[in-house]
């Protein structure tokens, strides 16, 4: 016991729980990879959607009647198997059918489709990675070609040249130290140059043209033929014929 009655162990200040410095947090999230390319995210939402879907909803938009005349023919579903409507790239596996309600995700089909969109996105993954490595290589290639700063390694002090595909560089952040000849005071500056990507922001994609389905009545001559203007047009009974320029030359002649 102390003279003011307390123990000396409570003397020792408590640590507090302190948390992970900045620079880990941004290492780790480095550390999760690259980001995903927009073509990936699609196929990664697709298989998603084929894996989770019921597949008895109609899409929202009312899918697409062109019969791939406008838009390119569906690698997944190209006929359906309950009407055999020709469907579009717009028509998307994991609705059913615009026309009849046609699923197209029982069990078999489910699983063949899973399959296809696993596949695809391999060679996405594979393909975008030996883009990234020859793009590497070719850096690497190019760092003798141009001088590098001291201390910089990899592909970090190769100059690149300006134009369509340069990349921003990261922030930069530096100290300023001032010193104030009344006070003689010593001030520290912090500033961050945040770099100014000079590519233009890329335009919103345009949502493509969709075919509307077909007129439920057909359109045909309800009333019968007149026997005595058996040419006349009955679709269209107020079409006038009017003869060509010469035409009227030669009769008036």
């Amino acid at each position: 016991w102390t003279s003011s009655g307390s123990l000396t162990s409570d003397r020792i200040p408590t640590r507090q729980p302190t948390t992970a410095p900045a620079k880990q947090q941004a290492k780790r999230k480095n550390q999760a990879g690259p980001l995903k390319s927009k073509a990936v995210s699609a196929l990664e939402t697709r298989l998603h959607n084929v894996e989770y879907a019921s597949g008895k909803e109609k899409e929202p938009k009312g899918g697409c009647f062109c019969l791939a005349r406008e838009h390119g023919l569906s690698t997944y579903v190209p006929l359906c198997y309950g009407c055999g409507l020709v469907l579009c790239n717009l028509n998307l596996p994991h609705y059913a059918c615009p026309h009849c309600g046609e699923s197209f995700l029982d069990n078999t089909r489910r699983s063949a489709l899973v399959a296809q969109i696993l596949e695809e996105l391999r060679g996405q993954v594979a393909k975008e990675e030996e883009e990234r490595n020859r793009a590497i290589e070719e850096a690497r290639k190019a760092e003798g070609a141009f001088p590098m700063l001291p201390g910089a390694s990899g592909t970090q002090g190769v100059r690149r040249p300006a134009g369509k595909g340069t990349a921003t560089s990261p922030q930069s952040s530096h100290k300023v130290l001032s010193l104030n000849s009344t006070t003689k005071k010593v001030t520290i500056s912090s500033y961050t140059n945040t770099p100014i990507s000079s590519r233009p922001p890329s335009p919103a994609p345009e949502e493509p043209r969709r075919i509307p389905p077909p007129p439920r009545e057909i359109s045909y001559v309800k009333q019968p033929p007149d026997p005595e203007h058996s040419w006349k047009n009955m679709q269209f009974p107020d079409l006038q014929y009017i003869p060509p320029s010469e035409d009227l030359n030669t009769h008036s002649g």
